[in-house]
């Protein structure tokens, strides 16, 4: 994989006024606004309206919409709320909180509104203040439901607010074991006709939350925990009395957007790259995931006493975004505002209700079950079969070496001696591998740009294909690093910087230490090098970065493509490198990915270290085991190497390293090169070895198996089971512990074969 080298985007903290009422009333935070270090604060104010009460609908108003053999649902045709109760078990999930403490004193009038309002959302008026948010909800503005039509398996409703002009057409329906709730783009308004005797402030739809209080509960009986998707996966326990208030998590599905980055905050989290969130209380839990509009989405979510006295997740849908406007041609003064356009497209949330069946308790296995079932419904993902665990190799071949004068070419891995290490590997017994080969590229790792031909002093293209054959007789499968074409050095693939490369919406270039390529030009040169890519012999690409991995959207006017468009191109690419070469892998892939993919590289194993975390989990682990494989970083370069081993069994992972046939001092003579302080392969080759082969013996027959349980046995000894019944106990405590009938050593591991 190509790590990204040069650090965040330019960025500057954009410091606003939030009051200390607006703060005991509401956040209403996303990627462009969000008080991510607690020293920068949104520009956000509550808007003015009078005081509607605050309550709850009445559920005996409620009509029968539509069923199935597992589900029924209700709505309230006033509001637009409904219910789905459970055949089976007669459990009842809410669009709308709990009733039970709806009268704590921490639930304040204003919350109060909030919480019962089918939706919240938030806008701007251009014609007052272009960067400051006005956050409302629908009870609040005074709005009223114009349209309530029952469909074939749910209902659509049309929400109207006058004193703004919004209009927010919204279709509910009922699935097998979900309803799905859906922001219709056909209908919806954003703008008001006035009188010309009267002002225009020009108010514009900024974020929408739909029944963002779906399935929300107090924390009275703390049986209950938030899960979202942050690293493998993180919850937030159902506590009463929590440290801290005011905890919010927002992160944007896919990460941050580059055309918006200009002098915003970015995101120092971990990008999230499952559109999935979650909450379980007592013996129900509901599974959310962002089925449409995912690339223009948050999730959100707030433990009890932060802003009321619920625990509640929810996605945000995005509409319009905050950008840097210049005023001067050096585009080093100008103001920030919002993107004047909306950004239309369905939105669509699908809710999995969960309750306990068979006396089994939920828990985050349950979530993450249903959730890769979801993708082998929705994306077509099969299991795998008899998958075999292969050590994820990661060759490093050359990069620039710089000169006083001028720069020169830095092998560190030829063709021929990357034979040589994998002539080594075999002959100590790591006998499966796939081999992916960094910095082949013409000018090596940290060029970008005119990726072909193979340079000659790498062993050339005759080389490479040499190598590959090689491989293949060995039963080993070649991959080439091709997560470069994100970015441009210069001149080469025919690139000019001001004509091709990726532009935000105040027409500037973004620029890193490379100019970021956009995506339609990207597009066409990794097509037509293809063929090329083909001729080698090699069986595949992986991919990362602008190619599945970081998603943007481009305003060059040569090029001009939204988000969603740029996912498009993203996904085609994958599939027509599947096509062309036969396989395809991707670092830090994002979920549009998964169903082109034979291994995930580099995917996270912990989270953001956000201090109301209550506890990691593998859920992303849990849904892909036995549908793809996967590895966390390089082990040689990890910073407690014993710890990712341990955290690798655990959670079911490969092991992957990267090294030099070149000593690693060698690695100085670039200056880009500084994450590689460890590399030369005889320094790891018989970690390479004890490794792969201690994964063989925990993992290997489990390749192909779904993991069906994971728990925590004790103080830092947790359990895995896989659907075969084997159970791997991994403890990362300086002492050996006793687990049931098991002693497992300090910072050691054992394995059950037998489940027992």
């Amino acid at each position: 994989m190509r790590l990204f080298r040069t650090g965040k985007l330019p960025i500057i903290a954009v410091i606003g006024i939030l009051s200390a009422s607006m703060l005991s009333s509401f956040i209403y935070a996303n990627s462009d606004s969000t008080d991510r270090t607690a020293k920068v604060k949104s520009s956000v104010r509550i808007a003015s309206a009078s005081k509607p009460s605050g309550s709850l609908p009445d559920e005996t108003r409620f009509q029968p919409i539509a069923e199935n053999m597992r589900l029924e649902l209700k709505a309230d045709p006033t509001s637009g709320h409904f219910t789905v109760t459970s055949k089976q078990t007669g459990e009842i999930w809410r669009s709308f909180p709990n009733s039970e403490n709806w009268q704590d004193k921490l639930n304040t009038d204003a919350w109060k509104v909030h919480l019962g309002s089918p939706f919240m959302f938030r806008y701007l008026e251009f014609n007052t203040r272009k960067d400051l948010l006005i956050e409302s909800n629908f009870n609040a503005q005074g709005g009223t439901v114009t349209q309530f039509e029952p469909t074939d398996s749910g209902f659509k409703i049309r929400y109207e607010m006058p004193n703004i002009g919004f209009i927010i057409p919204v279709e509910v329906k009922l699935g097998e074991d979900f309803v799905e709730t859906k922001i219709l783009a056909d209908g919806l308004v954003d703008e008001k006709v006035y009188p010309k005797d009267q002002k225009d402030p020009k108010a514009r739809l900024a974020s929408i939350r739909l029944f963002p209080f779906l399935g929300a509960q107090t924390s009275d009986n703390e049986d209950g925990f938030l899960f979202i998707p942050d690293g493998p996966g993180a919850l937030l326990d159902f506590k009463k009395h929590r440290t801290g208030t005011q905890n919010l998590y927002s992160e944007r599905i896919y990460g941050d957007d580059w055309a918006y980055s200009n002098r915003n905050t970015m995101s120092d989290r971990n990008p999230v790259s499952l559109p999935v969130f979650g909450m379980k209380s007592n013996k129900q839990a509901v599974l959310g995931v962002v089925a449409e509009g995912e690339e223009y989405a948050n999730i959100v979510a707030a433990p009890s006493g932060s802003f009321s006295q619920y625990n509640w997740v929810t996605p945000e849908y995005q509409y319009r975004f905050k950008f840097f406007q210049p005023t001067d041609t050096k585009k080093l003064n100008g103001y920030l505002t919002y993107s004047p356009e909306i950004t239309k497209s369905d939105r669509a949330t699908r809710y999995y209700f969960i309750d306990e069946q068979n006396n089994r308790e939920i828990d985050y296995v349950t979530l993450a079950e249903r959730y890769r079932a979801h993708l082998m419904q929705e994306y077509g993902m099969k299991p795998l079969t008899n998958a075999k665990l292969k050590l994820q190799l990661h060759l490093l071949g050359g990069d620039t070496e710089d000169g006083f004068l001028w720069d020169s070419y830095l092998p560190l891995t030829t063709t021929e001696e990357a034979a040589k290490i994998v002539q080594d590997l075999l002959a100590v017994g790591v006998k499966d591998m796939d081999i992916s080969y960094l910095g082949w590229q013409n000018d090596g790792y940290s060029e970008y740009g005119g990726a072909f031909p193979v340079p000659k002093k790498l062993g050339g293209s005759d080389g490479m294909k040499k190598f590959a054959d090689y491989a293949h007789s060995k039963g080993i499968s070649v991959y080439l690093d091709a997560s470069s074409y994100t970015f441009n050095s210069g001149s080469k693939d025919g690139f000019r910087k001001n004509r091709d490369g990726l532009r935000d919406l105040g027409s500037s270039i973004i620029e890193t230490r490379d100019t970021v390529v956009s995506p339609r030009f990207m597009e066409n040169v990794f097509l037509d090098d293809l063929e090329e890519a083909k001729s080698l012999g090699i069986d595949g690409y992986l991919l990362g970065q602008g190619i599945g991995s970081v998603l943007n959207t481009d305003y060059n006017e040569s090029y001009v493509s939204s988000r969603e468009q740029s996912k498009q191109i993203q996904a085609r690419m994958f599939e027509q490198t599947k096509e062309a070469l036969g396989d395809v892998q991707v670092a830090k892939g994002n979920e549009y990915t998964l169903q082109f993919i034979s291994h995930l590289d580099n995917l996270p194993s912990t989270y953001s270290y956000d201090l109301f975390v209550d506890r990691i989990v593998p859920f992303a682990q849990i849904a892909l085991h036995g549908l793809t494989t996967y590895s966390f970083n390089y082990a040689n370069l990890s910073d407690d190497y014993r710890e990712a081993f341990l955290k690798g069994i655990e959670y079911g992972a490969v092991p992957s390293f990267v090294v030099t046939y070149a000593q690693s001092e060698e690695l100085l003579k670039s200056l880009n090169l500084q994450q590689f302080y460890s590399t030369n392969y005889r320094d790891w080759i018989q970690e390479m070895e004890s490794q792969y082969k201690k994964y063989e013996e925990a993992l290997g027959d489990v390749q192909d198996k779904f993991i069906t349980g994971h728990r925590e046995l004790m103080s830092g000894v947790y359990e895995t089971t896989y659907s075969n019944g084997k159970q791997i106990i991994v403890n990362y405590n300086n002492k050996k512990v006793t687990a049931g009938s098991h002693v497992v050593e300090a910072k050691d591991y054992i394995v059950n074969q037998g489940g027992a």
